[in-house]
């Protein structure tokens, strides 16, 4: 697979499947330890390391239990550079079923075959609030 296939599918059939599939350990396997995940939109936030960026996910499948889906991808590769820039559509149902509809952009950029840095900018509220 060539590496601008190998970001994609890490990007969609990793990381988004791990994430649409509520399985926090899948979407921390794609960070490296020392990563950072900042939140550009919404109320800002930086989380750094794995466990910080866990406790993300962890409110995030807390707060939207009953759908999340990441879908309708376009990229932009450099596969010299190692990153991504994904641009898609989630759809979310929370624990009140309430509905959120976002269009979302997330730049990846990794190292060693993990996300080093993620910066996530989104539409309407930040869903990615953490604690």
């Amino acid at each position: 697979m060539d590496s601008k296939n190998k970001l994609i599918d890490m990007v969609v059939n990793q990381y988004f499947k791990s994430v649409d599939q509520y399985d926090v350990q899948g979407v921390l396997d794609c960070f490296c330890e020392d990563a950072s995940f900042v939140i550009h939109s919404g109320n800002p936030a930086e989380h750094h390391g794995r466990a910080e960026i866990q406790v993300v996910f962890e409110e995030l499948f807390k707060n939207y239990p009953n759908r999340m889906i990441h879908k309708d991808f376009q990229h932009v590769v450099d596969g010299e550079k190692d990153s991504i820039a994904s641009q898609f559509n989630v759809e979310l149902k929370g624990v009140d079923n309430e509905e959120e509809y976002q269009t979302n952009c997330n730049f990846f950029y990794l190292e060693n075959g993990k996300f080093k840095n993620v910066y996530v900018y989104m539409m309407g509220v930040n869903v990615l609030t953490g604690k």
